[in-house]
Order: structure tokens, then C-alpha cells, then sequence
């Protein structure tokens, strides 16, 4: 008979707390260890599976796992049939990379997990341990932003009906020759590149496909020239074009991003004489103007990454060219950043105010009075209280009834109804709402 395991069930030493999803395994879970005192994510092999796969291939993953000792590979803890049901405690991580947005808003932190993945493969790769899955599925992010690959050998144990497989891999990552049945090591790397391309860019290259694919303008923009061509080299239709394997992939991936911090480092022996550049755009004349007179009062001491225009930490949209994908991490005010959104937060909110889906756990103490609230949360009982243009109480994650308003902001945009500058900004920075005539909010 099959075990059904739900919230506060024991399979063996450990203690179920809640569902995490379902795999070509069986279920995920994740449990505390009831010895050790941590928590873990606990994979429990379904009957079924082990009837049609046999125990000797359910048990492979274990035996590959052990092979491997590196802090981007997910590290097993126990691996050990209990009443009948093959179980496996491994590490616990805080999503997958399918989850991550901060990895496709922030090009540091994208680079930083393409490293790790290199890192990762390159580890399996010198034990000769193909992985033939890499997907943003199998690439695990922990609470440090460290990436590490995950589920060598579970792709051998079943087929999923939530994905197209072939018998190893999944269709959109596969390397060309691995779908035809002849996957190599440079297979992984090909998976990886396309990986990298997608967090980079927000677009997954369907091959075959012509360089520069779509998105590129991104890629060119987020990743150091000296970094491209080893990316680029990881992504190439033909297996002899690319890395052999990923000790090659990683080790030109770490020579390039050396050759970056080497010039970052190299000092100017004299001054140089500023050469004479294009001459401003009326966007760019503007939008200074526009800080001279109301940047301060607005808080709209940062620029935008893409256009370089004054912006604020609480604004969504970047009001001159609608870029989303602004990221406060290393340069906000507040002591915490919010992993979704990446705006800033403070110790004792349970939720970010900015994008709300960024549940925090705040530090269990009652909410301090915060001197730069304007108004106290509409929810009765609550002792939450709200800066300006909070979208959410960052304690009970009520909307504010009353849209906001500003002395240097007149004009309100037709629809969210928060303020706006008629004269001035092309989009609206709270809804994203583009106008058809640049610089007008009328309705």
C-alpha cells in the first residue's frame, strides 16, 4: 500500500512540514530531521516508479551524488529505503531557477549563477558524470544567491506528463545531437549556454537558430565584451564549435571574467582630456531639468539602467523609457533587499511593499514607529504605516484605499490615478501605462 505523507506525518526520522512539488522522482517535501535539527528537502521515490524502474535504478542517483562534493552540486545528506519507500534528504533551497526572477531583473546576479552552473558541471564533467538535464528546474538558488546544479541520474527513473522528455533531457534545453540519441559532455555545455542566454535576455533561443537571436541588444548590455564570446561559444548549434566539455567552458568562462577584473582595476596613470561626445537628447536635456527642480523631493536619486533618467526606489516603471528591470540591490537605503523585486525593506516587514509577492519573514518584532510614513494602514487593527507610494502594508499586505498624491505632482494618470508629470514623463512609474503622445497624461 502505498504511504500518503501529509503536514505533520513521520517517514522515519523525519517530520513532513509541506509539499514542495512533484518530479520525475516522485514528491518533494520539505522535512525537518528530527536528530539533526535542520530542515531538508526530502525526495520520496513513488511506488509506481520503483516498480517500473526497479530498485537498482532508483537508487542511482544516490550512488551518483556521492560521487560528487562541490558547493555547486546539491549536496545529499542520506539516501535509505524506510518501511519499503526509497527516501533522499538533500539540501534545502529557497527556489529553483525557473522561480528566480532577481536572476533576469539583475545582469550581476545572472552572471553569478552562470558561473556557478559552469562551476558545478565542471565538477561532474572531471568524475565523467554526464548530467543531460540542465534546466532551470535543476539549477537550485539558496538564500546567498548560490546557485547549484541538481538531480544527476533522476532523469533515468521516470517520465513526467507536466513536460515533453525525450529518454534523457528536456525538449527547448537539448543540444541538437542529444536529440538524435549521441549526447556528448559539450551537451551539458550547449544547455547551460542556452540557460544563460535566457536569464540574460528573458528570451530561449529555439534552435536552430541564426546569431544574434532574439534579445540580443540585452545580452550585449548586461554581459562584459570579454565574457560574450565564451557565452556565445557554450550556445553554438554545432558540437564542434563549442566548449568540449564544461571544465572548458568553465575555465574560459573564469580567464574572461579575470581579463574584466583586471581592467576594472587598472589605474589611469594621468588625466585625460574629455573628449567632446554626441550631443544630449531632448529625453536626456529633459529629464536632467526635470531632476534640477523636483529630484529631491521625489527621491529620484538613482538612474535608470537602461536610459540613464532620474528615478525613485519606489517607482515601478521607469517614467521616461519603461524599463521594469531596474535593481536596487547593492545601492539601496534600507538595511534589506526584497529577493523578488530587489527594492529595499526593513528588518521587521513581512511583506515588501513594492511588489507584495515578496513575502519576507521579518524579524517577530512589532512594526517601529517609521518617521518617513505619511499615513497609517486603512486595515483596522493594523499597526502597519505606509511611505509614500506603497503599494501593499508591509505587515498585512492591505492596498492603500486612497491613491497617493504629491505637492510636485498635479496630474494624475487616467489609469491608476496615481500622480504624474503631464509635462515630462513618457510612462506612467507606478502602472507602466505608456502614452501615445510623449510627455502627455491625459486621458
Amino acid at each position: 500500500m502505498a504511504r500518503v505523507l501529509r503536514r505533520g506525518s513521520r517517514i522515519g526520522k523525519y517530520r513532513i512540514e509541506k509539499a514542495l512539488g512533484r518530479g520525475s522522482f516522485g514528491s518533494v517535501w520539505k522535512a525537518r530531521d528530527t536528530v539533526e535539527g535542520r530542515f531538508v528537502a526530502l525526495k520520496v521515490a513513488d511506488a509506481q516508479h520503483v516498480q517500473e524502474a526497479g530498485r537498482e535504478a532508483v537508487e542511482h542517483e544516490a550512488r551518483v551524488a556521492s560521487r560528487l562534493d562541490h558547493p555547486n552540486v546539491l549536496s545529499v545528506y542520506n539516501a535509505d529505503w524506510i518501511d519499503g519507500t526509497f527516501v533522499m534528504a538533500t539540501e534545502l533551497a529557497e527556489r529553483s531557477l525557473a522561480d528566480y526572477a532577481g536572476a533576469r531583473r539583475s545582469g550581476p546576479i545572472a552572471l553569478g549563477i552562470i558561473r556557478d552552473v559552469a562551476a558545478g558541471l565542471a565538477h561532474a564533467h572531471e568524475r565523467g558524470i554526464m548530467h543531460r538535464d540542465i534546466k532551470p528546474e535543476n539549477v537550485l538558488i539558496f538564500k546567498d544567491r548560490r546557485a547549484v546544479v541538481a538531480d544527476f541520474g533522476v532523469w533515468r527513473l521516470a517520465k513526467p506528463v507536466t513536460a515533453t522528455y525525450t529518454e534523457a533531457g528536456t525538449l527547448g534545453y537539448m543540444a541538437p545531437e542529444q536529440a538524435y540519441g549521441r549526447p556528448k559532455l559539450c551537451s551539458d555545455v550547449f544547455s547551460a549556454g542556452l540557460i544563460a542566454y535566457e536569464i540574460l535576455t528573458g528570451r530561449l533561443p529555439s534552435w536552430p537558430f541564426d546569431w544574434p537571436p532574439p534579445g540580443h541588444e540585452n545580452f550585449v548590455r548586461k554581459v562584459p565584451p570579454q565574457v560574450q564570446p565564451v557565452l556565445r561559444k557554450a550556445a553554438a548549434f554545432e558540437p564542434t564549435r563549442r566548449h568540449a566539455d564544461a571544465i572548458a567552458y568553465h575555465q574560459a568562462l573564469e580567464r574572461a571574467f579575470h581579463r574584466v577584473q583586471a581592467a576594472q582595476r587598472v589605474p589611469r596613470r594621468q588625466p585625460r582630456r574629455r573628449k567632446p561626445g554626441p550631443p544630449s537628447s531632448p529625453l536626456a536635456i529633459e529629464a536632467k531639468q526635470f531632476r534640477r527642480q523636483h529630484g529631491t523631493a521625489l527621491g529620484m536619486r538613482y538612474q535608470c539602467h537602461r536610459c540613464d533618467g532620474p528615478i525613485a526606489e519606489a517607482m515601478a516603471w521607469c517614467p521616461w523609457c519603461g524599463s521594469s528591470e531596474n535593481s536596487f540591490r547593492e545601492i539601496s537605503a534600507y538595511p534589506l533587499v526584497c529577493p523578488e523585486c530587489e527594492r529595499g525593506v526593513r528588518p521587521e516587514w513581512t511583506a515588501c511593499p513594492w511588489c507584495y509577492p515578496g513575502r519576507l519573514e521579518g524579524n517577530g518584532r512589532p512594526p517601529r514607529p517609521d518617521p518617513d510614513a505619511e499615513r497609517p494602514c486603512p486595515r483596522r487593527g493594523c499597526a502597519g504605516q505606509l511611505r509614500p507610494f506603497m503599494r501593499y502594508c508591509p505587515v498585512c499586505k492591505q492596498k492603500p484605499r486612497r491613491p497617493w498624491s504629491h505637492p510636485h505632482l498635479h496630474d494624475r494618470c487616467p489609469r491608476c490615478r496615481w500622480p504624474v508629470s503631464r509635462a515630462h514623463w513618457r510612462h506612467c512609474p507606478w502602472c507602466g501605462r505608456r502614452e501615445r503622445r510623449a510627455g502627455s497624461f491625459s486621458g
